[in-house]
């Protein structure tokens, strides 16, 4: 509350609490799962999130010193330990410079109508430059500040790039599934067909030969020449010995 914020400083820590209390959330669910319809969390499945989430180092940094400015082992432990001492930073900011906790008014993602957001808030607004040097002097509030843009928001940018690249994985493994499932379904389907159409054409050779066989037997072959008869009879005989 440096004297430029349009909410109360009871809605600004209510809007901070609320917001962290999601943010505990979303890290719980992310992590170990049973939460926000999420099952299975990335600790029990992903070796490389819990390469970046624990392993101590600090892998979003393209250099070796993984030390904080105000809290020099906090960007050593990855982004868990980073993240605990983020949300330990805004719990002294909310105790520190919060008030009274009856008067915290949670506002965020609320609807307002046009009428509401067109009045203003204040009537006149004054500059307090003892309150903005807070924003530099409090290492709590400078390291919530720094978060934003410093070493956690990249470190939970290579987590989501983590998890990212997990989804497409899994996306692409169950494409090529379903495309292995199709391509067996589709030759199950061209192998069942051609079997029952070879097995009902060749039995329906049979039984036109054996229709064909009786109906030579019944032909008067007395009044025939010997070579008359073989030449029927070779036509339906494989053999000589069928004659």
């Amino acid at each position: 509350n440096d004297g430029f914020s349009r909410m109360t400083q009871g809605e600004t820590a209510g809007t901070l609490n609320g917001i962290l209390k999601r943010l505990r959330q979303s890290d719980y669910a992310v992590r170990r799962g049973n939460l926000l319809r999420i099952g299975e969390g990335a600790d029990f499945w992903s070796k490389e999130h819990n390469t970046v989430m624990y392993d101590p180092g600090c892998p979003w940094k393209s250099d070796a010193n993984c030390s904080t400015p105000d809290y020099p082992t906090a960007g050593t432990g990855g982004v868990y330990a980073l993240s605990l001492q983020f949300m330990q930073s805004v719990e002294t900011v909310l105790e520190t410079y919060g008030g009274p906790e009856e008067e915290w008014i949670d506002t965020f993602g609320v609807p307002r109508d046009a009428a509401q957001l067109k009045q203003p808030t204040f009537n006149t607004v004054s500059y307090d430059p003892e309150r903005s040097k807070l924003l530099g002097t409090d290492k709590a509030v400078r390291f919530v500040m720094q978060g934003f843009s410093g070493d956690l928001f990249k470190g939970y940018g290579l987590v989501l790039d983590v998890l990212k690249n997990e989804m497409n994985n899994i996306l692409t493994a169950v494409h090529f599934e379903l495309r292995l499932m199709y391509g067996v379904y589709v030759a199950l389907q061209l192998l069942g067909f051609y079997f029952l159409l070879f097995r009902r054409t060749i039995s329906s050779s049979y039984t036109y030969t054996e229709t064909s066989r009786e109906f030579v037997q019944m032909l008067p072959s007395h009044i025939l020449s010997r070579g008359e008869l073989e030449l029927f009879r070779g036509h339906f005989c494989e053999t000589k010995d069928d004659f």
